[in-house]
């Protein structure tokens, strides 16, 4: 160090005014380099331990059945309302046509009741029964139009389980883990694949628990992806998780022994990326490099 600082010292010293000069303005040059490396590491925070995610809805049917046709294939992209598969309709179908059937006979026999009650009324009227014969076909009326009711709820019952025999997607999205074909019986509430929701993805950045200090919700963020290296994506930090990655896991780790060793944990960051590109398709799992921009009004507790 004495030694630079005495090389330097001599240039300066033997150096005309226009190297000086220039000395000058490489030694401001350099100052300044050095102050933008310094504030810039004091007002970002990075990671490489991130990963892309997204909502995933699982597939099911609200019917049971045979795979009638399929629309759709694995990995293909599909908009909202899209057809994905159907069901065998024919025994649906014939559940319709016997829940018609019931429905007309109960109606039928509900007319039949106030036909008949209004019949016994006069007779009542005349003295030529007694209350009570009137008693019972108000009975007899009320029984009749719950048959009725019961069966034109079957019917509708009936008449929707014929419309879940057509399976739409409700979101955009991207199919994944499909093995279905046509033939496959399939049954009510059984997850048959997964549709990864296109509406938001984000990355999941786990930083260490002594980075988290000052990383607050809404913050600029910059992502960038192992499989686009020269892409960029921005991003704003929406929640920090409320527990580490291993705290609920399936063996959460024991501390409580004799050879615990303290290891700094991560907590998950979510960071949301505010504008996918569609040139540059996102995979859920895929690695990721996370920098949050965390400026000096937050280091501050709220």
């Amino acid at each position: 160090m004495q030694s630079f600082k005495a090389a330097l010292q001599t240039t300066w010293t033997t150096a005309n005014p226009q190297q000086k000069r220039l000395l000058g303005l490489l030694a401001l040059l350099i100052g300044l380099c050095l102050f933008w490396v310094w504030h810039y590491f004091q007002t970002h925070i990075s990671t490489d331990n991130a990963y892309v995610n997204a909502n995933s809805i699982q597939i099911a049917t609200q019917v049971s059945g045979p795979i009638l046709s399929l629309q759709v294939d694995n990995n293909q992209v599909v908009k909202a309302g899209d057809p994905l598969f159907e069901i065998d309709p024919e025994p649906f179908q014939v559940a319709i046509e016997e829940a018609v059937a019931q429905v007309l006979q109960d109606k039928a026999q509900y007319k039949n009741t106030l036909v008949n009650l209004e019949r016994i009324q006069n007779l009542v009227t005349k003295k030529f029964l007694s209350p009570e014969e009137k008693d019972n076909a108000i009975t007899s009326v009320d029984v009749a139009s719950a048959h009725l009711k019961l069966a034109e709820a079957k019917l509708k019952q009936a008449e929707l389980a014929l419309r879940y025999t057509k399976v739409f997607a409700p979101t955009d999205g991207l199919i994944n883990h499909l093995s279905l074909r046509p033939g496959t019986t399939v049954q009510a509430q059984v997850p048959l694949f997964v549709l990864i929701s296109h509406q938001q993805y984000w990355v999941d950045a786990n930083f260490k628990e002594t980075e988290l200090n000052n990383i607050r919700p809404q913050q600029k963020a910059k992502i960038t992806l192992d499989m686009y290296p020269d892409q960029t994506f921005t991003g704003v930090v929406d929640s920090i998780s409320a527990s580490t990655g291993t705290a609920f896991s399936l063996l959460p780790p024991q501390n409580a022994t004799g050879n615990w060793v303290k290891v700094t944990q991560r907590i998950p960051v979510k960071v949301l990326i505010s504008v996918p590109n569609p040139h540059f398709p996102l995979r859920v799992g895929a690695t990721a490099n996370v920098t949050i921009y965390t400026p000096k009004s937050s280091y501050a507790h709220p």
